[in-house]
């Protein structure tokens, strides 16, 4: 599995279990070559910690799901107080990091389930579903809505 994260806690604990189940658990801190990482190791499934500073692992997904050659992702949070990120989570589509090691492995048994077809469309959904969460980029500076004219000036 290839463990996309800054989190060491949640890679700590994942290997562990992992590692005792006979899997391997690569980590990767950096987004910059991950689809060249990912041809390279040919990993069973892909977990991507949304988490990342400055909305890498956003723009990571977009890339990952775009590869016809793309495992499985599995997309985690701990973000969890959004509405439609909570939403996500209680629909399957988005997984809090903190849930058990076990349950995350879980989830990637069941997503490796999936037939080879039905990953297609697992990941076209994912790209809609990344798509819509992906955090807004024109939070910028705005003008009020009541602006005094000749006031503010």
């Amino acid at each position: 599995m290839l463990l996309i994260t800054h989190d060491n806690q949640l890679q700590e604990r994942l290997r562990s279990l992992a590692n005792s189940l006979g899997r391997i658990v690569v980590k990767v801190e950096r987004v910059a070559g991950t689809v060249a990482i990912l041809q390279a190791t040919r990993p069973a499934a892909v977990l991507l910690d949304l988490d990342l500073p400055d909305e890498a692992a956003w723009e990571t997904a977009e890339l990952l799901l775009q590869e016809s050659s793309c495992p499985p992702v599995i997309l985690l949070t701990a973000q969890t107080e959004q509405f439609d990120i909570r939403t996500a989570i209680q629909a399957g589509s988005l997984f809090n990091k903190g849930e058990s090691p076990s349950h995350l492995l879980r989830v990637v048994d069941e997503a490796l389930e999936l037939p080879a077809a039905n990953q297609a469309e697992r990941n076209s959904v994912q790209r809609v579903l990344i798509g819509r969460l992906k955090p807004s980029r024109w939070a910028g500076p705005t003008t009020p809505a009541y602006r005094f004219w000749g006031i503010n000036e």
